[in-house]
């Protein structure tokens, strides 16, 4: 466990590495022209060619190795006809049981499936997995503000000179730092104490600290305005002087660093042991599938800023943060409350990929076995299985 979280945590900092290059561009549109702007990351996009050549022969490239979908969907037909559909819903109910094949077989209805009870357990913990990214949203929306309010803000902040967009890279810049100390500092100590610091628990820790970062988005804005020369319509087109320049408040820019800071690092509590949860917790052949339902929850989160973007302007902008950092703040007890016990299970990936295979061949052994006791041989038990199979004119024939 401690292993995938190291790696899931140099993965998100080399992101950041790549993310944190927004300052240059940023500095580079605002005092030499977007040409520049863009040309910086076309650079960087046309080394990736000729990094993957170089990388190609380092790799352990795998095929395809299909989707197990269709059989997830058999197993739900199978739970909610046999347990019901309020049942998924309730806790330690074995609503997942009933698919089975060890209590198929006990069951009156016995019906032949192209699983085994592992796979059954593995699907168990993808929806666990899939029902741990519901809360991802409002992580994300207290990390970045609803919509484009922090982008309001901070039109109703001193700049002295700073691009807007530069306060936005505190954000991979509080990971870079951050992702050191965790690797060497902070979870090799937990370690030594014997403290179990599992996903569950720093998931909690990340939906409180995203929670935080909304609350000073707040009052920031309460205070913005307060003190602003248009009140309540600080971020307003009509805020300007005669010469048409903003007006704003005598708050600086930077004081939106601390927010900003805090979500970044409350992205490392909540992203990366959601990745590690999409490759631990889901089926051999459903990674991709839950990996993209973890990334599903920022579409939903934007989705959230798409439908509330009417009320995303002056007056209501205090309220536009502090409505998701009270949901926030709900959200983390709860989460806690929900999926605690998963911290208490052991870390295992599972091993069950090939499971059709083994079912094959574990049928094929049956009726070898079966073969043998009957004293046919292997052929003729063949010529009449598929003489059964045949229809009667073709058999008399």
């Amino acid at each position: 466990e401690s292993n995938a979280g190291r790696v899931m945590l140099w993965f998100y900092l080399m992101v950041n590495i790549g993310g944190f290059m927004n300052v240059a561009t940023s500095y580079s549109e605002k005092y030499v022209g977007w040409w520049l702007a863009f040309v910086l990351p076309l650079i960087l996009y046309l080394s990736l060619p000729l990094l993957l050549w170089f990388m190609q022969k380092r790799l352990r490239l795998l095929p395809p190795g299909g989707s197990d979908l269709t059989n997830v969907f058999r197993v739900l037909g199978i739970c909610f006809k046999r347990r019901g559909f309020f049942k998924i819903f309730k806790r330690h109910r074995g609503f997942f049981e009933a698919a089975k094949p060890s209590n198929i077989a006990l069951s009156s209805h016995h019906i032949e499936v192209p699983w085994n009870d592992a796979f059954i357990d593995d699907v168990k913990r993808a929806f666990q997995a899939t029902g741990i990214f519901m809360f991802f949203p409002i992580q994300s929306i207290n990390d970045n503000g609803l919509g484009g309010a922090q982008s309001a803000l901070t039109i109703m902040l001193k700049t002295n000179g700073v691009p807007n967009d530069v306060i936005n890279n505190i954000n991979p810049f509080a990971i870079i730092i951050a992702v050191p100390i965790l690797n060497y500092g902070l979870y090799p100590l937990l370690r030594k104490l014997g403290i179990h610091f599992g996903s569950v628990a720093r998931i909690t820790l990340g939906l409180f600290m995203a929670a935080i970062a909304g609350l000073g988005y707040t009052l920031l804005n309460y205070y913005a305005y307060k003190t602003g020369p248009c009140g309540h319509y600080g971020s307003s087109a009509t805020c300007v002087d005669a010469d048409d320049v903003s007006l704003v408040s005598n708050i600086t820019i930077w004081f939106t660093a601390i927010p900003v800071g805090i979500g970044g690092v409350s992205e490392l509590f909540v992203n990366v042991p959601a990745f590690d949860i999409s490759y631990s917790m889901a089926p051999k052949n459903m990674r991709g599938l839950v990996s993209g339902m973890n990334l599903f929850s920022s579409a939903v989160a934007y989705a959230f800023g798409l439908a509330f973007s009417g009320l995303i302007k002056d007056p209501y902008l205090t309220w536009d943060f502090a409505g998701p950092t009270i949901v926030g703040f709900v959200a983390a007890p709860l989460f806690w409350w929900i999926y605690r016990d998963l911290d208490k299970q052991e870390y295992r990936l599972t091993e069950n990929g090939d499971y059709q295979l083994r079912i094959k061949q574990e049928r094929e052994d049956a009726m070898a076995r079966e073969i043998a006791n009957s004293g046919d041989s292997v052929d003729g038990k063949k010529v009449m299985k598929d003489e059964e199979t045949l229809p009667a004119k073709e058999v008399h024939a």
